[in-house]
């Protein structure tokens, strides 16, 4: 009967507990879902007294919507003043009210909004920059705060505000100087826009020290002041009633300076806008060159260490030269002063180095140095005479581990290069490729450790090759034979060829001389016939004639006729009767 009672007394007690937790588990799930939080950033540090810090107000929304937080902030005015209050990167662009502050109650007040809501863990809202006024432990906590959630009804889902503690240290140095950002009132004008024909862009320097500024005047300015200074946020002070649109800087200080410019409506003064003027107008003071410390001279790779002294601006770009090449642009990005020269051979090398500053200003430095090479490799195995039958096996020694460039030439052709890995001992060993024809081989060698150094080339060595004596007597008779052989055919030839101009000749000349009879005997023939034919015609002219006689003028013609035809017989036949007599003669 006990029992029986006793169990369900257990399970109710079970499902009670297990109800309230539940319960727990949802009402932790419900503020946490709708949980923000306030802090400073950073929420601890140590400073010098005296000298100046900021520090950022946040909101973590836990990724919940929000559109408006406000709060207020405490501080020991005997420990801690507020230099200034600055809103340019805050995530909300309403505000009810200014950011405000007193160092004589030692409060903070601020309260804006971001109508479309802002969700994230780390927006800033505004942020502080405080002076330390003496050594000790500074606190800043927030005496009350909200941050409504971007859900139309304004829920505050504030959970959490967090403050910080600071450790002021004393100092003996001079204070740093004081920053201050001025906050604009409402409906002022924005920051001036600054362009420049002379400096250009504010990051970089300038070997200018005449600046040109200029700006464009919205509407509704009446004022504009100005100021040049060396502090990065100064409110300027000259006031020009009369609204100017540039301004003309001469002779501007060695480094950096700033101006400044704000433009005033009728609301008041507005946000301030500052310039950097960067001028370097002389070149390095000094340069020094030098191999960087455990430098190796063996290794073909050199780090050369190049200090520059420049008072104004920093010198990263660098030309660099190196013996006869092409001058190449070096930038020493991580500022290590140190230079890497592409890979060298052994020998003499020259370097000239011109450094620049930031504002092109420049300086010329040389130096010089050897890089050594290790021992030459020594070739310990090779034939100096072999056969054409015969690959030969060549051994040598250098540094172990190297890889070696064997150079094979034969005389009077193009090298081939072949390479070969050093043992640990050193020794390395090449077999050439295919056989070797007949004549001289010329071999050397270089080798490069696994650092890239290399070593002076090898003696020559030389390797003659030869048939062998069967194949030497046999190619010597052929080279006899090669020559004998065409001898022979050319003396047989001249033998035939004298014969038949011989045989021709005697011919010939029979010939000559038959014809030279038969010529003779016509022209004789010939010219009897032309005399009789004179002599017919002669006594045909008489018989013609009463008187039977010629006259005296036919009598001369035909005479003269007679004697032409007796000279032209006669040399007719003097000719016939030389070409007979060559005919007569012996060869």
């Amino acid at each position: 009967m006990n029992t029986q009672i006793t169990k369900p007394g257990i399970l109710s007690l079970k499902l009670l507990a297990y109800s309230l937790l539940s319960l727990l588990l949802f009402l932790a799930s419900y503020a946490f879902a709708n949980a923000a939080s306030l802090s400073l950033s950073p929420s601890t540090g140590v400073y010098s007294a005296n000298g100046t810090f900021s520090v950022r107000v946040l909101v973590n929304t836990d990724g919940k919507s929000v559109n408006a937080a406000e709060g207020s902030l405490s501080f020991n005015p005997r420990e801690l003043s507020v230099v200034s209050v600055n809103r340019n990167n805050s995530i909300f662009n309403l505000w009810v009210t200014e950011p405000t502050f007193s160092n004589s109650a030692g409060t903070i007040n601020f309260s804006g909004g971001l109508p479309s809501g802002y969700s994230g863990q780390t927006g800033t809202i505004m942020n502080v920059t405080f002076r330390a006024a003496g050594a000790g432990t500074a606190r800043v906590s927030f005496k009350n705060g909200s941050v409504l959630a971007n859900d139309g009804k304004g829920t505050n889902i504030l959970t959490a505000m967090n403050g910080g503690t600071y450790t002021i240290q004393a100092q003996s140095a001079a204070p740093e100087p004081e920053i201050i950002e001025y906050v604009a009132p409402a409906n002022t004008p924005a920051a001036p826009v600054i362009t420049s024909t002379t400096h250009g862009d504010p990051k970089f320097w300038s070997k200018s020290k005449d600046a040109v500024l200029s700006w464009s005047l919205p509407a509704g300015v009446t004022a504009v002041r100005t100021l040049l200074d060396s502090n990065p946020t100064t409110i300027p002070t000259k006031v020009y009633d009369s609204p100017i649109k540039e301004i003309s800087l001469t002779d501007l200080d060695e480094g950096v300076s700033y101006f400044h410019i704000q433009f005033k409506n009728a609301d008041g003064w507005g946000k301030v806008a500052h310039y950097r003027l960067a001028v370097d107008s002389e070149n390095p003071s000094k340069i020094d060159i030098k191999h960087s410390e455990n430098s190796d001279l063996n290794n073909p790779v050199q780090v050369l260490s190049v200090q520059v002294t420049d008072k104004t601006s920093e010198v990263k770009v660098f030309k660099v030269k190196l013996d006869a090449s092409e001058p190449f642009d070096y930038v020493d990005e991580k500022g290590s002063s140190t230079i890497s020269l592409p890979a060298l051979d052994p020998g003499y090398h020259s370097v000239i180095i011109e450094a620049f500053d930031e504002a092109g200003n420049s300086i010329v430095g040389t130096y010089s140095f050897t890089i050594e090479a290790f021992s030459k490799p020594a070739f310990t195995e090779y034939p100096s005479e072999i056969n054409e039958e015969v690959i030969p096996v060549i051994k040598g020694l250098t540094r172990a581990g190297a890889s070696v460039d064997v150079i094979l030439k034969r005389v009077g052709g193009d090298p081939s290069v072949y390479t070969v890995i050093a043992d640990e001992t050193g020794e390395f060993i090449f077999i050439p490729e295919g056989k070797f024809f007949n004549g001289v081989y010329e071999l050397s060698a270089q080798a490069t450790d696994e650092f890239g150094a290399q070593s002076e080339v090898s003696n020559v060595i030389r390797i003659a090759v030869q048939q062998p004596g069967y194949l030497k007597i046999g190619s010597m008779i052929i080279s006899v034979l090669s020559v004998v052989v065409p001898l022979v055919i050319l003396l047989f030839a001249l033998f035939i060829g004298t014969w038949y101009m011989f045989v021709y000749f005697r011919r010939f000349r029979k010939k000559v001389k038959i014809e030279s009879t038969e010529a003779l005997e016509i022209l004789h023939r010939e010219f009897s016939s032309l005399q009789g034919m004179l002599r017919e015609q002669e006594s045909l002219m008489q018989s013609s004639r009463k008187t039977k006689k010629l006259t005296k003028a036919e009598s001369d013609m035909i005479e003269i006729l007679d004697r032409a035809l007796q000279n032209s017989q006669r040399a007719v036949e003097k000719e016939i009767e030389d070409v007979t007599e060559l005919t007569k003669k012996k060869d």
